[in-house]
């Protein structure tokens, strides 16, 4: 030992290495093993920064590859690395989409299990004493179970597959075989161990002045250090870690949990606030090490983001994620895109609205929208979205029926059989058929429904969550048959794409379907790409031929599929999370009040930013018109039959059509139709009447339902106090009765009972409301000449 003292003395005095890096090799249990980490430490910090060098390079010459001219051709480049490109002009990786392509990869592996656990009966019920049981299968212990044994295995798989992925790509997570599974922790559980107040008050939901945050820390850790396994928890060198320094580690963990630090990373090769020695651990996710299944169960019990299968099925998708920003902006994804996008303003320029937008699209891909400190504040402002969700769309899924319009075309497009492909959607929406929904997942395309988290709300507005009222919101996207629906719709394109793909593989390029190689072209599909992929062995299902994504030389095929399912049935990428969150995190008041003034926009700036955009960027003029035509066309067939729909589930008899009707009243039939279908949705009811469906003018609902919302309970509240104040008549329960109608989760197929019952109650309540009812029936005649078969006020409805 003192000889090594005796040679770390020299080299620092000859200036060859620094004293701190002297003083730790000096204290090392083992010197020479010290020495040798640090040098593998710096070899990690050299193939980082060539990797890093290497993507830039790539990343640069892609954006200059981008086919669009003039001095725009760099912007729409960089998008198109962040993003799906709607010109059809880039043919490269894009984040989003290769995301979506590992995840789908990630999802295939663990597909039995996702089918066994995710929840049932429209999202009320799930396995939990299963889910318990799989934990301890994944920590080694043994259950009475071997089908859960079996999803142990295929769990530690993978993780395993993951980290070699992520590494692969130029990540640095270390192996450790006591890492098992992941923790999603809830920020709002963990301070609120802070409170100095027996109960969270209003004040508190907003700006938390009354917790106490040295205070939660300590309760934290005094719960939770019991509960982990210190041998595992070791620094760079191996050594276990001091208690100042295992104590630094935790403070830094909850700083990082409670604020939502490390929800992404912006680094892959070390981790923001946590100390240097334990750097590459992957996250503070890789900090924490519990000792045994029971002590991760607890935890999770306590301190958890919602449930287990959650925790799983977050975990899988947020990795999808980070390879996708690996691979295509290398280890340090922020310094790349900032990069980039500084060599684009040198170059040719960026106008602010260039610049900004980018660099929202960009906060959109990294992850960086979590981010923020209000944590209650947006876990209230999301509940409350989510109640407005819940008695808002649950008529969506008849809006959703032009789904059949955007889906005919989009096969069209790419030379699929429209009628099989609408087939197989009617037969994924049987409830008993799970073998082909399973069998859709295995093949590469992504369990969305089952996830729970990305429900099919999404299409109309932002929303995010895991508590109660998530849960009530999307029980009521499944029980309405949106979610159905829309996962159908996307499985069933997908598998008729592969399907289509497979029955070509006896083909070389130059006899594909020229529709078909233009798709290929979109995406940079070259024919030495189809000439590997076509030899690749098809999966067989049910005696018909599919393309496997999963074999190598798939991934582009397989991003082209995810892309072009997006247009089938759309769905906001992106592109357009960009615009209705601002690229504001998620944890910011800004953040809150833009989601909530964007809310149900989405679906209509998707099909801008989609359909429009495709049609904007044909080869042709000729093909510009065909392609917007076939699609007005389509879509307001489907918009009619969507209205008609609307109209039956409302209780108004058919709207007078065709040789029934006046020339006004076809007129403003196919109005109505040509803006269902065209996606404006609830913006279309301006068109016919000064109020929306939800009993809103329009400034109202271009400001968002929140301040609805608002505006309703203060009238409800402040407003009755007012009048009474005033020795005015007060309605309070009349008024009460018609904000529980209009804010009351119900579905399409029972909203009319639903309504009726509180008609019934308004009738009691306000002797004003017969009058009421009567006006809106005499409205609906006057406008429609429309009657109706089940009248606001009737009980039972007469015929």
């Amino acid at each position: 030992m003192a000889e090594f003292d005796f040679c770390i003395d020299a080299a620092f005095k000859a200036g060859k290495i620094t004293k701190a890096l002297a003083e730790e090799i000096k204290a090392a249990d083992n010197p020479e093993v010290s020495i040798d980490n640090i040098v593998s430490d710096l070899t990690r910090q050299k193939r980082e920064a060539a990797i890093q060098a290497v993507v830039i390079s790539k990343a640069w010459d892609d954006i200059n590859s981008h086919k669009t001219k003039g001095k725009n051709k760099r912007y729409n480049g960089l998008i198109a690395l962040l993003t799906k490109d709607p010109t059809g002009r880039a043919g490269y990786d894009n984040v989003e989409y290769l995301a979506k392509t590992y995840t789908a990869e990630f999802h295939a592996d663990f597909a039995e299990a996702m089918s066994r656990f995710r929840t049932r009966r429209i999202g009320f019920s799930q396995d939990e004493e299963g889910l318990r049981k799989l934990i301890k299968a994944i920590y080694g212990e043994k259950v009475d179970d071997s089908e859960i044994m079996g999803f142990g295995e295929d769990w530690l798989k993978v993780t395993e597959k993951i980290r070699n992925t992520v590494n692969s790509l130029g990540g640095s997570i270390s192996k450790n075989e006591k890492w098992l599974m992941p923790q999603s922790h809830d920020p709002r559980s963990i301070l609120n161990l802070g409170k100095v107040k027996s109960d969270i008050n209003v004040k508190q939901a907003f700006n938390m002045k009354d917790i106490d945050v040295n205070l939660a820390r300590k309760r934290w850790k005094e719960i939770t250090i019991p509960r982990l396994d210190r041998s595992q928890m070791l620094d760079d060198i191996g050594r276990p870690l001091s208690d100042e320094e295992f104590d630094e580690g935790m403070n830094a963990a909850f700083d990082s949990i409670t604020t939502y630090g490390l929800s992404k990373m912006d680094d892959f090769s070390s981790v923001p606030n946590i100390s240097a020695k334990l750097s590459r651990k992957g996250s503070e996710k890789r900090f924490l090490f519990f000792k045994d299944a029971d002590s991760w169960i607890e935890y999770q019990k306590d301190f958890g983001k919602g449930d287990i299968f959650t925790t799983l099925t977050d975990h899988l998708d947020a990795k999808g994620n980070d390879a996708a920003l690996l691979k295509v902006l290398g280890p340090n994804p922020d310094s790349t895109f900032k990069a980039l996008k500084g060599q684009i303003e040198k170059e040719t320029g960026m106008t602010g609205r260039q610049k900004a937008f980018s660099e929202t699209l960009f906060n959109v891909v990294s992850g960086k929208l979590n981010r923020g400190d209000l944590v209650t504040t947006a876990d209230f402002m999301e509940s409350t979205r989510n109640v407005i969700v819940a008695s808002t769309l649950g008529g969506a899924f008849l809006s959703a029926l032009s789904d059949v319009a955007y889906q005919g075309i989009t096969t069209r497009y790419n030379n699929i059989p429209a009628i099989k492909t609408f087939k197989r959607q009617l037969e994924l929406m049987d409830p008993s058929n799970e073998e082909d929904r399973l069998f859709s997942v295995k093949m590469g395309l992504m369990a969305e429904a089952w996830t729970g988290r990305a429900n099919a709300s999404n299409r109309f507005s932002d929303t995010f969550g895991t508590g109660a009222t998530a849960k009530i919101s999307e029980g009521v996207m499944r029980a309405s048959l949106l979610s159905p629906w829309t996962d159908a719709g996307r499985k069933a394109f997908g598998m008729e794409f592969s399907s289509m793909l497979a029955e070509n593989f006896s083909k070389a390029a130059d006899d594909l379907d020229p529709r078909l190689l233009r798709s290929f072209d979109s995406y940079g599909i070259t024919k030495a790409d189809w000439d590997l992929f076509r030899v690749s062995k098809p999966l067989d299902h049910k005696g018909v031929k599919f393309a496997d994504m999963l074999q190598p030389g798939s991934r582009k095929f397989h991003q082209m599929i995810m892309s072009e399912t997006d247009f089938a049935v759309p769905t906001p990428d992106a592109k357009v999370r960009a615009i209705t969150t601002g690229g504001l995190g998620r944890a910011t008041v800004a953040g809150q009040l833009w989601r909530s003034f964007s809310m149900f926009k989405s679906f209509p700036i998707t099909l801008m930013t989609t359909h429009f955009y495709r049609a904007a960027y044909q080869a042709t003029n000729t093909e510009r018109v065909g392609y917007m035509g076939g699609l007005m066309a389509a879509s307001t067939v489907m918009g009619g039959v969507a209205v008609m729909a609307k109209d039956f589930a409302a209780g108004r008899e058919p709207r007078p059509i065709g040789t029934d009707a006046s020339l006004e009243e076809n007129k403003k039939f196919l109005e109505a139709a040509w803006l269902q279908g065209g996606g404006l949705g609830i913006f279309g009811d301006f068109m016919f009447s000064d109020v929306n469906r939800f009993g809103s003018g329009f400034l109202s609902t271009a400001a968002g339902p929140v301040p609805d919302l608002v505006n309703d309970i203060g009238g409800l509240t402040i407003g009755n106090v007012q009048q009474a104040y005033r020795g005015e008549e007060t309605n309070v329960l009349g008024e009460a009765t018609k904000f529980a109608k209009r804010y009351t989760p119900d579905i399409w197929q029972t909203r009319l009972l639903s309504d009726s019952m509180f008609d019934q109650i308004e009738l009691m309540a306000d002797p004003k409301a017969q009058r009421r009812f009567n006006r809106v029936v005499r409205k609906r005649q006057k406008e429609y000449n429309q009657n109706y078969w089940w009248k606001p006020g009737d009980f039972p409805p007469k015929f």
